[in-house]
């Protein structure tokens, strides 16, 4: 009796989901958390990379990094005409599991902030903000290592590092875009 009362509550929640309308994409389709980083946007253009193998060579030579995925899908934040900036949502393994960024950049290139948006190893891992906002400001003349210029985490030094790295491949494949007139 108690198996037949979960699926029909399942049931009714999965046809309750379906059968209501769905709210309409804001801000042109780009997600909350890109829309958090550029409050005075008032639109978003969403542009799809394709990394060929050539380009994908060149970007893990410069960012020192294994590119791993050859799909970044940016984001350029618009108020009128004027590019307000860029970000990316990118998910690599740390350890064993799953952590998700937001990676957002100024009009220049330069790293704007990164935020975590979901980080499925232990918590104690996770990267702290104050250790993040060290990452703001840089660009692809930055070296961008750990115990180098970005301060280690006792603990969390495979954390550190895949956020460096991301870091850094994101923004050659930025600089990458932009210079082969994919990006405004």
């Amino acid at each position: 009796m108690r198996t037949g009362l979960v699926l029909a509550a399942v049931a009714a929640s999965l046809w309750a989901r379906d059968a209501l309308p769905q709210a309409p994409a804001r801000g042109g389709g780009a997600p909350d958390p890109v829309r958090a980083a550029f409050p005075e946007a008032d639109r978003f253009a969403t542009d799809d990379l394709v990394l060929t193998d050539e380009v994908a060579e060149r970007l893990d030579r410069l960012a020192r990094a294994r590119i791993r995925d050859r799909l970044v899908t940016f984001y350029t934040a618009l108020r009128g005409d004027a590019v307000l900036g860029y970000a990316v949502i990118q998910s690599h393994v740390v350890r064993t599991k799953r952590e998700t960024l937001l990676v957002a950049f100024e009009p220049d290139g330069r790293l704007r902030r990164i935020s975590v948006l979901a980080f499925l190893e232990p918590p104690e891992y996770e990267p702290p903000r104050r250790w993040l906002a060290q990452l703001e400001g840089k660009g692809t003349g930055d070296r961008l290592a750990v115990g180098d210029d970005l301060a280690p985490i006792t603990g969390a030094t495979l954390s550190a590092r895949g956020v460096a790295e991301q870091a850094r491949w994101l923004l050659q494949a930025l600089q990458a875009a932009r210079e082969a007139g994919r990006l405004r």
